[in-house]
């Protein structure tokens, strides 16, 4: 049976990753799979996430992070704010190596966890903070990217001063989120978007820093 799981588990990666034409290895392959082991398995002393199978953690965590790829290719550093157990930061991180990528959460066990990953998968260009990211100092990045944290002006007013002047924050919200202006920031995109046979539609919220 668990060899049934790993095996589904595998097969379920490499529809993501083929269907969102991302170039990768095997040595990423692996490093994706020991991710999403590794939340299981804290997940079951300590809630990381609500989704306890490993196959939907996948399709609803990973598939995310494969969608966001191509939108910041050109990005050299990132930040993943409200990151919870990084399912955004981490398979960033893994996938795109030109990167830095700044995780932020103010629960200090995902930052543990997210540490933990770090050091065994040797992410160099991966820094997990705990902490607000309002009390934090500017890290100053390219590209904010947040799943699951508040509204957007709140994204905006306790991440946006982590954007340097002309970076972006792609957010990702549910289908109805209607966008709202906010001081400094200019919405300059607005995608829809699926995840493979998941039975949702979403939307990605490009803003760009203006001030």
């Amino acid at each position: 049976m668990l060899f049934l799981k790993i095996m589904k588990t595998e097969i379920t990666i490499r529809e993501g990753l083929e269907s969102f034409r991302i170039d990768y290895d095997e040595t990423d392959f692996k490093h994706l799979l020991f991710y999403m082991e590794e939340l299981m398995k804290w997940n079951k002393k300590m809630n990381l996430t609500g989704i306890r199978d490993m196959v939907t953690a996948v399709r609803e965590l990973l598939y995310d992070a494969f969608f966001l790829k191509s939108h910041i290719e050109d990005d050299h550093t990132i930040l993943d704010l409200g990151s919870g157990a990084g399912v955004l930061a981490i398979p960033l991180a893994i996938l795109h190596k030109k990167a830095h990528l700044f995780s932020i959460d103010k629960s200090l066990r995902k930052i543990q966890f997210q540490r933990h990953i770090k050091r065994s998968l040797n992410l160099l260009e991966f820094t997990p903070l705990h902490g607000r990211a309002e009390e934090i100092m500017p890290i100053g990045v390219d590209g904010l990217v947040v799943k699951a944290f508040g509204s957007i002006p709140e994204i905006l007013e306790k991440g946006g001063g982590h954007i340097r002047s002309g970076g972006r924050a792609l957010i990702l919200k549910g289908k109805k989120e209607e966008p709202v202006d906010s001081k400094g920031f200019l919405l300059a995109d607005t995608i829809p978007y699926g995840l493979p046979v998941i039975a949702k539609s979403y939307k990605l919220l490009i803003y760009k820093k203006v001030s």
